[in-house]
């Protein structure tokens, strides 16, 4: 489960590894913490981690994507918003096909990256999570590689126009003002004019830029685009985009448990979004993953310790005040009724 770092104690058990702002591994994934080394995570500006608290028993080693892939996805947006839209064509593509690769071969896609970095990564970061989300989910739609590639190109890249926006903006802790939101949804405009600047990228990826942001009932923008003019590449990076906004802290906002979100992009078929490609992409959530603390309509608390894809709001659960493990599936007369917040997990560890 995801703790925000001030709530880490001695004895938890990484599930994922923790990188610094220049992307060098702090700590790697089975690390048990230590006081020291959550101390070391607060000095290095970490604001979450991925833990287990149950032991190493149960931090499941899964064939996920590899993060020296998602890395170096990291690596060459940053060179590219730093550079002012100056990046080679082919690191690019060689990049996104390193991501696709992955995917194909069925790795699996665990929590965001952005939850996992410092708060100076996060749009690198997140335009990386949003690219490995639109890939999976133009996979599941069966798209061929070469239109993977130009999803994938157009989702890395869909944020880069952002450089563009005043950081007081982008960070504010508050409201924006009508004149600042305004010049926030230029930053769509304002990357597809970069993009232009890189001969190789297809118009097709360009477009993905430009209307990430358009919604299937003509409320986005930059120019309110309804239904069919909003091609489906568009459409997948756009519900890829609003998923890891809502599931990812930010200053002004806390995120959304994964259950929540599930539910909202559901009800937004047909609405924000092109229903299929909303449910095509819900295929790819787990609204309850594994390691997550949840209350039962018992009373008993237990964390997830397996999904079974067929089920997957009926979970595995190991039952904290018993340690009985219990299949949901088997058991008609239980369902989650919540999720454990912060305080009640760090207790559940000192137990």
């Amino acid at each position: 489960m995801k703790l925000p770092v001030r709530y880490l104690l001695p004895g938890m058990v990484l599930v994922s590894p923790i990188f610094s702002n220049n992307k060098q591994l702090l700590l790697g994934r089975g690390t048990i913490l230590t006081t020291k080394l959550i101390s070391s995570l607060k000095k290095y500006g970490i604001i979450v981690a991925d833990v287990n608290i149950l032991g190493k028993e149960f931090a499941q080693q899964k064939n996920e994507i590899d993060y020296g892939v998602s890395l170096n996805a990291v690596n060459i947006v940053e060179e590219l918003v730093k550079g002012g839209g100056s990046v080679d064509y082919k690191s690019i593509l060689c990049t996104v096909d390193s991501i696709i690769e992955e995917i194909l071969e069925g790795k699996a896609i665990i929590g965001n990256l952005t939850n996992l970095c410092s708060v100076d990564m996060y749009t690198f970061a997140h335009c990386v999570d949003v690219c490995i989300l639109a890939i999976a989910a133009g996979a599941l739609l069966n798209y061929d590689r070469k239109k993977l590639l130009i999803l994938g190109i157009g989702s890395l890249l869909h944020d880069i126009g952002k450089i563009k926006v005043p950081q007081s903006i982008l960070n504010k802790p508050d409201k924006l003002t009508p004149e600042e939101f305004e010049e926030m949804k230029r930053h769509s405009c304002y990357g597809y004019k970069m993009a232009k600047g890189i001969y190789d990228i297809t118009a097709l990826s360009k477009e993905i830029i430009l209307n990430h942001h358009e919604k299937y009932d003509g409320s986005g923008y930059p120019h309110g685009l309804k239904g069919e003019r909003i091609s489906d590449m568009a459409a997948i990076c756009s519900v890829a985009d609003v998923y890891n906004a809502i599931t990812t802290d930010r200053i002004y906002r806390k995120a959304l448990p994964p259950h929540e979100a599930y539910e909202m992009i559901m009800a937004a078929g047909d609405l924000m979004f092109k229903n299929d490609i909303a449910m095509a992409f819900l295929k790819l959530i787990k609204p309850y993953p594994v390691g997550s603390a949840v209350t039962l309509s018992n009373g008993y608390k237990g964390i997830i310790i397996d999904l079974k894809e067929e089920l997957i709001f009926r979970p595995v659960i190991k039952i904290i005040e018993t340690e009985e493990i219990i299949d949901l599936k088997n058991h008609h007369n239980l369902v989650i009724t919540g999720l454990l917040n912060h305080e009640e997990v760090q207790k559940l560890a000192l137990q």
